[in-house]
């Protein structure tokens, strides 16, 4: 069995980050020392600035790696998943960032040991993506205010004083600036909605964000997304909302709409702002659809929130720990 350590040197440098290392040889080196105890020696490539990840990842399905593992924070393993998007590699996780959302969605602990307890004794599950205007998504498209805010919230995790003051005062800005626009959203290719709003978000995964856990109950193989629309939010309540969606209550839930699709298709009056898993993508018109089952990932075998109770595919025999301790 062919395995590869995909892992980003500047993970946790963020202030608000959950965990902190130092991603440097005495991390990977640690990192690394716990795979062996599981019999697992992987090759050890890192992300630049040129390649955060997929092209790493293409690469190594394109040379029939049978595990990736991702180690960074959400950026750089929505990158290496989006490169894994229809191939037979799997994905596995060891989370390092701000946030972790992706990790937190599949019930994959901090600490990197508790992760690598997983990728070897874990089972593969097959995962839902999203696709918006042809650009992967693994955890969520949003189009509208949260687009435009999500600059400000990236000069929020940089370190120093600067960078952190910039990003409230843009924030805020952005915020107070934004104007509600008219929606026409047709899902799963039926009759044209009319929305007046000032978001819509596209979630493939429970959390995202600062861990935003935006609407109940959202699984990432159920081959559905769930839309969530922000109708008439004053910009106080949409500040108190995010506060305490962060917190899983849901005070302005009558001023959302939300609904379960495979597909939608997005119009404005004037152009809008999109964002995908926080990379700016242009901005409308979009269409957007799933992929189910599209992505292969290492998951606890115990219940994962954001997965059904029954697996999708059958756990891959390949994985398995004595498989490991045997190559």
């Amino acid at each position: 069995m062919r395995i590869v350590l995909i892992i980003n040197p500047a993970s946790g440098v963020s202030p608000l980050a959950e965990t902190h290392h130092d991603m440097g040889e005495s991390t990977e080196e640690m990192i690394l020392a716990e795979l062996r105890t599981y019999g697992i020696e992987p090759e050890v490539w890192h992300t630049t600035l040129e390649d955060p990840g997929k092209g790493l990842a293409k690469k190594a399905a394109d040379e029939h790696v049978d595990l990736v593992i991702a180690a960074g924070g959400d950026g750089t393993i929505d990158a290496v998943a989006s490169g894994l998007v229809k191939r037979e590699t799997t994905l596995a996780i060891i989370p390092m960032g701000t946030m972790n959302n992706l990790a937190h969605s599949l019930s994959i602990p901090l600490p990197f040991e508790a992760a690598c307890a997983i990728i070897a004794k874990g089972e593969t599950r097959a995962i839902d993506v999203g696709i918006i205007n042809e650009q992967t998504f693994i955890e969520v498209a949003g189009i509208g205010l949260e687009a435009a805010l999500f600059p400000a919230a990236e000069e929020l995790k940089s370190p120093g004083f600067f960078s952190i003051a910039r990003g409230v005062i843009n924030g805020i800005f952005t915020l107070f600036a934004y104007q509600p626009t008219r929606f026409r959203i047709s899902f799963d290719d039926k009759k044209r909605r009319s929305y007046q709003a000032i978001q819509v978000t596209i979630c493939n995964s429970p959390f995202y964000g600062a861990h935003f856990q935006i609407a109940p109950n959202i699984l990432m193989d159920d081959g559905l997304l769930d839309v969530v629309i922000y109708k008439t939010f004053s910009k106080f309540e949409y500040m108190r909302h995010a506060i305490s969606i962060t917190q899983g209550r849901r005070i302005f839930q009558p001023k959302i709409t939300h609904r379960r699709v495979k597909s939608l298709r997005i119009s404005t009056d004037h152009p809008v702002e999109i964002q995908a898993d926080g990379l700016p993508h242009g901005h409308t018109p979009a269409v957007v659809r799933v992929v189910p089952g599209a992505l292969r990932v290492r998951v606890p075998t115990t219940n994962v929130p954001g997965l059904q109770e029954e697996p999708y595919i059958e756990t891959n025999p390949d994985l398995e720990t004595s498989s490991l301790n045997s190559r």
